[in-house]
Parts: structure tokens; C-alpha cells; sequence
């Protein structure tokens, strides 16, 4: 079987695989200095930084967004740089998104888990807070932090009729109104019909990885031209695949301005 196919089975959990030979790890390739973007004077936001998987240099969906000295982690994936979280949220379960090794590294008892039912299930057997959520929830958790989940899922199968992330587990995504600044988190999806219905977002993490488990580069930049954020940030892509940053870059509209970190 194709390694990729092997991969996304795993990831899936579709068939009962041996996952050893997946490893997860800083990648040489992270840039050592973390790379901040800067909302409204006082929101920072920061990916955690290249990532080996599998001995591929990947940018995974993995952010870090302090505010007033709160700080939340969205799907961390080796964390070199572990400041406890007071929120972690996680948008499905799939080894990429979802790191019991990372969650470990950066909780306080205080750390809230805010995450779908698949991923609460998973944690059952660990001590720590959790708040399930499923697409459409939305809910306040201090003053300055609203949360609405959003449906994240594919359209296209991967691989025959087999989708990596389908409508029925409830993946989500995320989008964070912080102190009236509003980040929206895709999570895993295509560019779906419930889209159409968001509004007012600064800052987007967008996937731009394709090969059916993602938006492609067209679809992502289609999502961000539709949303016309201030700011759009691609993620989920190998890091030799280049060439498909800079497609993103010349798809997006002038007055959007993207930032590609590492």
C-alpha cells in the first residue's frame, strides 16, 4: 500500500494499523526565534513550527494565541517552548492535531480542554478538564473569550469512498473572539457550504495541503478572497512543497495581507 494511503489510515483510525512507524518531532528545519504576528496591540499569535513526520518537514495546524497574559494553544503538536496553557482546543483526533504528549507538557490543573466528543473519549481515562463541543456550539469563557465551533469536514473521499474527515464524527473548527478581534481556525475541512455564513474575521489558519483531506491551494484561496480577513496564515502543507505557498500568495487578493511563517 502507498505510504501516504498507510498514513491517512492511521491517522483515520479506520483500520486497526501499527502507528510506531509514524514520529512526531521538532523538525531542523523550525526556525529556533518564535515568529509572532501581532492583532490589536496586545494579541499574540504564533505557530509552534515545523514539525517531522515521518521524516517529512511539515507545518502542521498547531498555534499558540496570548492575550493578557491567558494563553491558548490550538491542536499543539511538539511544543518546544511549553508555557502552560489556560485553554487547549482541539479540533479532532487525527495524531496530527491531537498530541496526549504535548497536552501533558502544557497543562496546569487549571488547563481547560475544549474539544469534540471523539477527542473528550479519548481523554477519559486522564484527569483533566474537558468541554465537549460539536459544530454550531458557541459559548463565552471569560469576558474577552468567545468561542463559536465550526463544521469542519471533507466533501471528497481520499482514497475510494473513504473520507478522512466526514460530516458524521463532528470535527470542528474554531473561531476565537478575542477582546473583539475574531481568529477563525479552519481545522481539517474543504471549503463547505456552511462557510458562506461567517463573517468579520481578522486573522484565518487555512489549510492549503489538499490531496483530499484538505482545501487545495484553489479552494483555500477562494475561502480567504470570500471571508477577506486582514490577515491570512496557510497551514497543513510539506515544507517541499513550496510551490504551492507562493500559488496561494498569487491567488489571494492585494488588499489581504498573508504572512508565511515557520
Amino acid at each position: 500500500m502507498h505510504k501516504k494511503a498507510i498514513i491517512l489510515f492511521c491517522f483515520a483510525g479506520t483500520f486497526i494499523l501499527s502507528c510506531k512507524f509514524i514520529e512526531i518531532d521538532v523538525s531542523d528545519k523550525r526556525n529556533p526565534t518564535p515568529q509572532i504576528i501581532l492583532l490589536n496591540k496586545h494579541i499574540e499569535v504564533s505557530p509552534t513550527g515545523i514539525t517531522r513526520i515521518s521524516k517529512s518537514d511539515f507545518f502542521p495546524s498547531s498555534f499558540r494565541i496570548k492575550e493578557n497574559g491567558k494563553l491558548v494553544y490550538i491542536d499543539p503538536l511538539a511544543v518546544d517552548i511549553p508555557d502552560l496553557a489556560d485553554y487547549i482546543f482541539i479540533t479532532h483526533p487525527h495524531l496530527d492535531h491531537f498530541s496526549i504528549k504535548d497536552i501533558k507538557k502544557i497543562s496546569k490543573p487549571e488547563t481547560l480542554i475544549i474539544c469534540p466528543k471523539r477527542v473528550a473519549n479519548k481523554l477519559g481515562d486522564y484527569n483533566y478538564k474537558i468541554r465537549e463541543v460539536k459544530p454550531g456550539d458557541s459559548f463565552y469563557l471569560d469576558n474577552n473569550l468567545k468561542v463559536e465551533a465550526m463544521d469542519a469536514y471533507n466533501l471528497k473521499p481520499a482514497l475510494l469512498w473513504f473520507k478522512a474527515h466526514p460530516k458524521s464524527k463532528q470535527n470542528v473548527g474554531y473561531v476565537l473572539n478575542i477582546d473583539s478581534v475574531r481568529i477563525y481556525h479552519t481545522g481539517d475541512t474543504d471549503y463547505i457550504p456552511e462557510m458562506e455564513n461567517i463573517r468579520d474575521i481578522n486573522l484565518i489558519l487555512v489549510p492549503i495541503g489538499g490531496d483530499n483531506l484538505t482545501m487545495n491551494v484553489e479552494d483555500a484561496a477562494r475561502l480567504v478572497n470570500q471571508l477577506k480577513p486582514e490577515i491570512c496564515f496557510p497551514m497543513h502543507y510539506e515544507i517541499k512543497e513550496r510551490s504551492n505557498v507562493d500559488r496561494f500568495i498569487s491567488l489571494i487578493d492585494k488588499s489581504i495581507e498573508v504572512r508565511v511563517l515557520e
